[in-house]
Order: C-alpha cells, then sequence, then structure tokens
C-alpha cells in the first residue's frame, strides 16, 4: 500500500466531463487529481461538436482551430426527420463559427494532456472501488496496474460515465427513460462526402453517419435493445441489410465491406436522482445521460464540468448551499431536457405503428417522468 496522497479534489474519471472539471479547478491554484480506468487507447464514439464548445473550451484553454487533421469542421446538420428530403441546418451563420467532427480518443487525449500541462496528476489504469468518509474528508481506495494506492482529499468528482460508480457508493440511484442503444461501424470515408452530420429516421429508429479525422466516417443504427435484436441488427449481415434499405444515409456512405467491426453501447436516457452530496458531485453522463439525437453530449460534459468546479470552489470555501445548487440545476436542466426531447421525436409522424416511434409518441412529459421512477437495476 503507497503512502496516502492528499488532494483538494479527486477526479474518477478522465473523460471530457472529468477532464474538464479538473481543469477548471487546477486554473484556480486547486490541488486536483484525476484517475482514468484506460491509457485513451479505447474505442470511443465519435461526435460533432456544437459551435457552443468553443466558448467552453477556450474558457479551458483549449483550442481546436489549430489541431490540424486531428478535429475537422462541421459545416452543420442534415436531417431527413418527419419528412422523405433532408433539411439543412447551416452552422454558417452561428455566432461562435463552425462546429466540430471530431474522434473521442483524440479529443479526450488533447484534453488530459492539457490537464497534465497544467499540473494535473492523472493516474492511467487506476479506478477508484472504493470511498470511505472520515472526518470530513474523503478515503478512496484506487485500484492501479501495479496495485491499490490510497488518496485521500475534500471532495470528490463523479465523472465515470453512466457507471456513476462514485454516486453509487453515496447513496445516490440511477433512473432510465428508455432503453436506447447504438450500433455504430467505422468505415473508409468516401471521396468528395460533405462535411456535415446526417440523421435519417426509419421505421426501425434512426442513423447517423459523420465524417472523422483520418478520413473516416462513424455509422450508426439507434433503437431500443429489443428491436434491435428482432431485427438482427446486431449482426454485421442485419446491420447492412437495413442500411442498404435507407434513402439518403447508404447513398453518402457507400456499400460497407464484407467484414465489420461492430461497437455496440448502450446510450440510454437516464438521469441521477440527485447529482451532488456531502462534498461530492457528479458531471457529465454521471450525472445524466442524454439521447444523442440531442447533439449534446460533449457540450454538457463541458459546462457540467466548469459549473461543478464553480460548487466546488464555493463549497470547499464554507458555502454549504454550493453544491445543493448545483444539484438542483442539472436536475432542472434534465427535465427541460426531456421535455425537448419529446417534442423532437413528436415531429416524426410517418410510422405512427411502429413499435420505436409508438413508444415515443405514447410518452408525454408527465409520462416520461413517471418513466424515470423506475430504477437501473
Amino acid at each position: 500500500m503507497s503512502p496516502a496522497r492528499q488532494y483538494a479534489v479527486l477526479v474518477a474519471g478522465g473523460g471530457v466531463a472529468g477532464i474538464s472539471t479538473a481543469l477548471a479547478l487546477a486554473r484556480e491554484g486547486m490541488s486536483v487529481c484525476v484517475l482514468e480506468r484506460t491509457r485513451y487507447e479505447q474505442w470511443r464514439p465519435g461526435e460533432t461538436l456544437s459551435p457552443l464548445a468553443h466558448a467552453e473550451l477556450s474558457r479551458l484553454g483549449v483550442s481546436l482551430s489549430e489541431r490540424g487533421e486531428d478535429f475537422i469542421p462541421s459545416h452543420g446538420i442534415e436531417a431527413a426527420w418527419g419528412s422523405e428530403q433532408p433539411r439543412f441546418h447551416s452552422f454558417i451563420t452561428n455566432p461562435y463559427g463552425e462546429g466540430w467532427h471530431v474522434d473521442r480518443q483524440r479529443l479526450d487525449a488533447l484534453l488530459a494532456r492539457q490537464a497534465e500541462a497544467h499540473g494535473v496528476p492523472l493516474l492511467r489504469l487506476t479506478s477508484a472501488m472504493k470511498l470511505e468518509r472520515e472526518q470530513g474528508r474523503w478515503r478512496v481506495h484506487a485500484q492501479t496496474a501495479s496495485g491499490e494506492v490510497e488518496l485521500t482529499c475534500e471532495a470528490v468528482v463523479d465523472a465515470t460515465g453512466r457507471a456513476s460508480s462514485v454516486a453509487r457508493q453515496c447513496g445516490a440511484r440511477r433512473y432510465r427513460v428508455d432503453a436506447l442503444c447504438s450500433v455504430s461501424a467505422v468505415l473508409e470515408q468516401p471521396e468528395g462526402m460533405a462535411q456535415t452530420l446526417l440523421v435519417e429516421s426509419t421505421p426501425l429508429g434512426w442513423w447517423y453517419a459523420a465524417p472523422l479525422p483520418g478520413r473516416r466516417v462513424i455509422v450508426s443504427l439507434l433503437s431500443d435493445t429489443d428491436l434491435l435484436t428482432r431485427a438482427g441488427a446486431l449482426r454485421p449481415a442485419g446491420w447492412c441489410a437495413l442500411l442498404s434499405a435507407t434513402r439518403h444515409l447508404q447513398a453518402r456512405v457507400g456499400t460497407p465491406p464484407e467484414s465489420l467491426l461492430f461497437h455496440i453501447r448502450p446510450c440510454e436516457t437516464s438521469s441521477l436522482e440527485r447529482s451532488g452530496g456531502e462534498r461530492w458531485v457528479a458531471v457529465g453522463d454521471a450525472a445524466s445521460g442524454l439521447d444523442p439525437l440531442s447533439s449534446g453530449g460533449i457540450l454538457k460534459a463541458l459546462r457540467s464540468g466548469r459549473q461543478a468546479a464553480e460548487a466546488l470552489r464555493s463549497a470547499l470555501g464554507g458555502d454549504d448551499t454550493a453544491i445543493p445548487r448545483y444539484a438542483e440545476a442539472q436536475s432542472s436542466g434534465f427535465t427541460q431536457y426531456l421535455t425537448a426531447r419529446l417534442g423532437h421525436y413528436a415531429t416524426e409522424q410517418r410510422w405512427p405503428d411502429a413499435p420505436f416511434w409508438q413508444r415515443r409518441m405514447e410518452a408525454s412529459a408527465a409520462s416520461a417522468k413517471l418513466q424515470t421512477e423506475r430504477a437501473i437495476p
């Protein structure tokens, strides 16, 4: 067992939300340490980053405009949703400039390097296994590649994604609204492919395709887990057959190769019952997981990291209301998101008898709130 290491704040999870929290704290001179269970080598889905993220990244001293081929500009979103023909939503007139198509591995690694440049210890291949509250401080038992270490801190941040492993240890429950799942493949990008995110709804659910750095494109099918299984979409032959039935998406990405590497990822809408408690907060997906349809996962991660850092600074400075205010703001934001999500799904009326759309059309804002009372086992 290594000697205890002491920090003001310990962050469990080195993704966008965790690193943004740590960076914001470090830039204010606070001692903070990040535990990351990987070396950033694991596959993470590519995403289209909203222009609104520019302001959040600039607060952290991060600029994507100078990163060359690591991050490529996004000109907007094309959506065949509620109609046969796609509608184009351009980023050109956005006051924050263009969006970005990002490779999450590269983005997370970039933010990790930025944190280390600000003196943040980032312990890779390390997970927080057990937390104990002692004399007003947290004692964290962490597992590393070489054994167990013990760290102490005044406050802890849960940035472990939908697992919410820290919050669960603190007694918080997580609730699920749906059972959405994505089945994705990364393909070679066709010559001359438009630098836009393409979304297309179908009777089974919906698809998206987005360019990635390195002349690649990510193609994803999203539906409820049981419907994907029933349609054979978890197998290459079934997935490819469904892709071939799309009107716009296959024309954009071409015919997939015979050998495909699939990435299957739960991406349900879900939330903690509370996003903070006695000297702990949850950020990003650990606080609440959004439907990828929102295209707001990274932006929410950056914002919640900044807001959590502000709450922790105040709390450690003696403001006992700071963390409850943060938790209430996260809860209010999730409620607003649920309303917007329901409205967006309601605009697609072409397949009222298809189970995926029937489930969403039958939901109202009130019933969605009731659905959140079903805890994830």
